[in-house]
């Protein structure tokens, strides 16, 4: 993995925050001020895939993170994480979780995260359908899509019952990520959101895994902001998809 390092400060808790970012521009900046008014008692990683906005700029993020992992392969999301994922293991994290810098996710759940971890289950997946989780303005294709077709697919594949299993708001242990039949730093699973449905895929067979309630919340109005659009994207997401549902990566 290419990847630069500019590390902030030494480890002080036993779990990471991984926010994933690529020119999040200001929805970025929101998060991590809104991240600075609370205390979770976690160790903030930011993996950025070379952002151009200046939102990740170092002198930005001294004092509000624990360190910039920036991944220079131009591989997409899974590459950033597997970065940031090989650095937080060698600091020697307990567990970890992934979220996506663009703040639509409701950061009050990572307490519940870290109790999960602590507890000792190896993958706490967010879901914004159990009861006390909440889903605003999401795109009616991209509710469709999780409801009808990516949730089951990957429930059927998994084993584990998921309700919201594209959500990229996920805590996952230390012992999974270093488990002999796991492996998710290699270069096979670093395209696109590979790694993200490998871990859903892989965990019910190598560990414990649950779901719990988490917040979800895209922009009201007619414009959504996602990185996913067109039928291409979305035929590619399936593909993808299906490949690790058929085991294509074990």
């Amino acid at each position: 993995m290419k990847s630069v390092i500019k590390e902030f400060h030494s480890r002080r808790s036993l779990y990471c925050l991984i926010i994933g970012v690529l020119n999040e521009g200001g929805r970025f900046t929101r998060q991590l001020k809104q991240l600075a008014n609370l205390s979770y008692g976690v160790d903030i990683i930011i993996a950025d895939g070379g952002s151009t906005d200046g939102a990740t700029d170092p002198e930005r993020l001294a004092g509000l993170v624990q360190s910039l992992v920036k991944d220079e392969s131009g591989r997409g999301l899974s590459a950033q994480y597997q970065s940031a994922i090989s650095y937080a293991l060698s600091k020697g994290y307990e567990g970890l979780i992934l979220v996506d810098g663009n703040g639509k996710d409701g950061m009050e759940a990572i307490p519940r995260f870290i109790a999960e971890l602590y507890r000792g289950i190896d993958l706490v997946q967010g879901s914004r359908f159990l009861p006390g989780g909440s889903c605003r303005h999401t795109p009616l294709l991209r509710l469709a899509g999780i409801r009808m077709v990516f949730s089951p697919l990957m429930s059927l594949a998994s084993g584990f019952a998921y309700t919201d299993a594209i959500n990229g708001f996920k805590g996952v242990s230390r012992r999974l990520l270093l488990h002999q039949d796991f492996k998710p730093l290699r270069r096979t699973l670093s395209r696109g959101y590979r790694l993200q449905y490998y871990i859903n895929y892989r965990a019910p067979r190598l560990g414990r895994v649950m779901e719990i309630p988490v917040a979800r919340e895209y922009p009201a109005g007619a414009k959504k902001i996602t990185k996913i659009r067109g039928l291409r994207s979305h035929g590619s997401i399936l593909l993808e998809l299906c490949r690790v549902c058929l085991g294509f990566y074990n």
